[in-house]
């Protein structure tokens, strides 16, 4: 009798278009991915590490934590082994999101009363900005409930030029706030 243990399926961590690992199907994620609950599900596909993203991804990064005159020297080695999730999500179903998160303690009948939708209402308020067709830097996502923490008006951008996706990055950040001050 020929008994062999069931192989679970496995799912291609991608990035660039290049297969970087990969991981059981319906495996457990990471912990750190615990405090991104809106995006979670579609973050544990593309989690990897700093050093393995594009370069677009890590400007938003390091435009975060070097903000100011007071900034830390940042190196790629303090940062390559931090854990990230890059993921490119449809525009529709991340809209829809944001929309649920904007309107937010919003009745019905208010919603009843604006004319458009709460997102063209709040895109309205964003100056529009002139953001790359190709290597377009994700917006980088909020731990806990909040969704952005830096890219709203990239969003909108996005949004109002029709793309088809939305990069998203969620990052680790408390283990990266400590490799920094080590």
């Amino acid at each position: 009798m020929n008994l062999r243990e069931p192989q679970q399926a496995k799912r291609a961590v991608t990035v660039d278009g290049i297969v970087k690992e990969s991981r059981p199907v319906g495996g457990v994620s990471a912990s750190w991915l615990a405090c991104y609950p809106t995006f979670q599900d579609a973050l544990q596909g593309g989690e990897t590490k700093f050093r393995a993203l594009p370069h677009c991804a890590k400007l938003s990064v390091l435009e975060r934590i070097t903000t100011g005159t007071n900034s830390p020297t940042v190196t790629a080695d303090i940062l390559d082994e931090v854990r990230v999730a890059y993921v490119e999500l449809c525009t529709t179903l991340v809209a829809q999101v944001i929309e649920g998160y904007l309107s937010a303690g919003t009745t019905r009948e208010k919603l009843q009363d604006i004319s458009s939708t709460v997102l063209k209402v709040r895109a309205a308020q964003f100056p529009p900005i002139c953001v790359p067709l190709v290597a377009r830097q994700p917006c980088l996502l909020s731990p806990g409930n909040a969704i952005f923490l830096i890219g709203w008006a990239r969003f909108f951008a996005y949004c109002s030029r029709n793309d088809k996706t939305i990069p998203l990055l969620a990052v680790d950040w408390p283990v990266l706030y400590e490799r920094l001050t080590a």
